[in-house]
């Protein structure tokens, strides 16, 4: 199991780690044969991930390999090259013995995007508070337009519903590291609990006295709203920052009339 978004190959000091990127046709059988081939030269694969999802036709498979040293990679390159499914190939030496889970640019979402640290993101909040009039506003109007643009985008990819959008949500706030979510909502009165497990924001925050999530708050608030297409509002009534076992979010709906983009103009209250 990869521990963080890169870690250093350590089972074969003397061998050398090589990567390579791979774009190909994406058939049946394009991932074994490619492996087969690796596996054919003596190539031990460390760690490597699969996307096809700008292109179904078109696959990436990009893998960190260790070689032992004197091996002539360059001809196994060339010849893996010119594999009928393999449409480009770049490849080169990690010098440093560096195996990455993620390269550059990183895209998240369909945009650029970058790594920071939890405690990075917590220290922006928290200078926000301490010299912005009226921070917390702000906070949740960024996050309510956080939150709608994620559906937007989602929609492109898959069917947003009433039936899974939560579901979906789950995931992606998993897979981004922001908490582990669980979730009691009615899609008909528009009330509803979101619990939030481990809060990269609650988790870094120091002791407070008061929610410190409300950027998690608009980001909700804007999902559900652009998911169901109708406006709720949602505010933090338990933070883990407060000396709480986790975070709790309720959901609620907003005047008869309001729409996202009133909240976002700060229209409604």
């Amino acid at each position: 199991m990869v521990r963080d978004l890169y870690m250093f190959s350590k089972v074969d000091k003397e061998a050398e780690v090589v990567w390579f990127n791979i774009a190909y046709e994406n058939t049946v059988h394009s991932e074994a044969d490619i492996t087969s081939f690796f596996a054919e030269k003596g190539l031990d694969i460390r760690f490597a991930y699969l996307d096809c999802s700008d292109d179904p036709s078109r696959g990436k498979y990009v893998m960190f390999t260790e070689a032992k040293k004197g091996m002539d990679i360059k001809s196994i390159a060339d010849e893996l090259g010119k594999m009928d499914v393999v449409l480009k190939l770049d490849w080169g030496f990690s010098k440093n013995r560096v195996i990455q889970s993620v390269e550059f640019p990183l895209h998240l979402l369909g945009e650029r995007a970058v790594i920071i640290r939890a405690k990075t993101f917590v220290n922006i909040l928290n200078m926000l508070t301490e010299h912005v009039p009226q921070s917390e506003g702000l906070l949740t109007m960024i996050g309510l337009k956080s939150g709608a643009d994620v559906v937007n985008y989602l929609r492109d990819m898959v069917d947003v519903n009433d039936s899974n959008f939560l579901d979906l949500l789950k995931e992606l706030l998993m897979a981004a590291g922001w908490g582990i979510l669980e979730y009691e909502m009615s899609t008909v009165d528009l009330k509803g609990t979101l619990r939030i497990n481990d809060s990269f924001i609650a988790d870094e925050y120091e002791e407070s006295d008061v929610p410190t999530c409300r950027y998690i708050s608009g980001f909700l608030a804007g999902y559900i709203s652009e998911s169901l297409n109708t406006t709720v509002h949602v505010r933090e009534t338990i933070c883990k920052s407060m000396g709480n076992g986790f975070c709790e979010h309720l959901v609620s709906p907003a005047p008869k009339g309001a729409k996202i983009e009133h909240l976002l103009r700060g229209e409604s209250h």
